[in-house]
């Protein structure tokens, strides 16, 4: 089958280890630098075995989206012997086909695959296991995109006062923003008080969830003025976001000038 598809750096080629599991793991591995990767190095599918098959994504930052695509092109006599599956690196399985296509020859399909909960960065592998007698092929090609959704941001710049020893809460209504926030999400702060020891500030998820972003921090110095990175990527990026400003101590009090939540 003739290779169409751009080559990247591959060093070496695939081995086969003991119990039948072809890998194409650095020597064989693509390194892709950006949201898409390419392995075109052939690995053996061993008759009742396992082959992998793998691609290195990095400078992409943020999560895949839920529309990322897997294109596969297997050489096989019976591609109904085949179960085809996407390793994250996280380790989490998407089964891509699964013993389909009957006696027919070859696998060149494009699956598409909600990879909305996955960071992009890291090594993702193909895995091809031939689940039945007689025939063997090799994987000829794969691309993975990971069509890494941009960031949303929100901003809320409505004046809220933050009364002494108590708590004040602003939102954020996100919508139109589909799959999951960011690993690398940002909320940048605007808060106007005269002793910034006494706050603390916590991000509310839609689904409920807190994280504390600063907990009574910076003595008695006026004001926050930042912008902090927070793992979301559990969370799902619609919804209702809240900022949570609780002053813990008599005395000094202030305001919520404004918030902006880059998902």
């Amino acid at each position: 089958m003739k290779k169409v598809l751009a080559r990247l750096a591959v060093v070496g080629a695939a081995t086969v280890l003991a119990g039948g599991l072809a890998v194409g793991v650095a020597p064989g591995a693509a390194l892709a630098a950006g949201c898409v990767g390419t392995n075109n190095t052939d690995v053996n599918v061993p008759d009742l075995g396992t082959a992998e098959s793998t691609i290195v994504i990095s400078g992409c930052a943020g999560n895949a989206a839920a529309a990322s695509t897997v294109e596969v092109h297997i050489v096989h006599a019976y591609r109904g012997d085949l179960v085809v599956s996407l390793v994250a690196p996280s380790g989490t399985v998407y089964v891509l086909q699964s013993r389909q296509g009957g006696s027919a020859d070859n696998v060149d399909q494009t699956y598409t695959a909600n990879l909305s909960a996955q960071a992009a960065n890291g090594t993702w592998r193909l895995r091809v296991q031939d689940a039945a007698a007689t025939d063997a092929g090799f994987v000829n090609t794969w691309t993975l995109t990971l069509a890494v959704t941009p960031l949303c941001s929100r901003t809320n710049d409505t004046d809220t006062t933050v009364p002494d020893n108590g708590t004040v809460t602003s939102t954020l209504a996100v919508a139109g923003c589909a799959g999951n926030a960011s690993a690398t999400a940002t909320v940048a702060l605007n808060i106007v008080h005269t002793y910034s020891g006494d706050l603390v500030v916590s991000l509310v998820a839609p689904d409920g969830s807190v994280y504390v972003l600063q907990n009574r921090q910076g003595g008695s110095a006026d004001n926050i003025v930042k912008t902090l990175t927070v793992n979301l990527s559990s969370e799902v990026r619609n919804g209702t976001w809240s900022l949570r400003v609780q002053d813990a101590s008599p005395a000094d009090k202030g305001y919520l000038n404004s918030w902006t939540l880059s998902l």
